[in-house]
């Protein structure tokens, strides 16, 4: 495979952040060993071509520098967190309602069956986070 300098400098990135998103949420006893290696492996080839991969004396280990590291983070990695964040809350909350209104549990609600009954909701609690972010947003003492 042939690829220049800069796409394989964007291939780093997207192997870099598909290893943050399979391994950053876990302790280091559950990390998935595999998705490191294919990162390290990628490192290892791209380190000839890629200028800010450094390798680690002690630990023999590839890295990235920490100044692309924090681009990466505040480029693609904080973004996506905001995203999935606001999302989850949002079907979660239209979830949560429409679960009280049948009167079952959250792990009731089908998303897929009932996707017509919860967008409404889902786009009520949009619009509202996105005029109020989390300032209205109150737990009741009802539940």
């Amino acid at each position: 495979m042939e690829l220049t300098s800069e796409q394989f400098k964007r291939l780093v990135e997207l192997a870099y952040i598909g290893e943050w998103v399979v391994n950053s949420r876990h302790g280091i006893d559950f990390q998935d060993d595999e998705a490191t290696g294919a990162l390290q492996g990628l490192l290892g080839l791209a380190s000839s071509l890629v200028d800010e991969i450094d390798r680690d004396i002690e630990t023999n280990d590839y890295y990235i520098d920490p100044d692309w590291a924090d681009k990466i983070q505040d480029r693609y990695i904080a973004d996506y967190d905001d995203h999935v964040f606001w999302d989850e809350l949002i079907e979660r909350l239209a979830q949560r309602d429409l679960a009280k209104q049948r009167g079952v549990s959250m792990e009731e609600i089908n998303r897929d069956e009932d996707v017509i009954i919860l967008r409404p909701a889902e786009e009520r609690y949009r619009e509202e986070l996105e005029l109020n972010g989390l300032d209205r947003l109150m737990i009741s003492e009802e539940y």
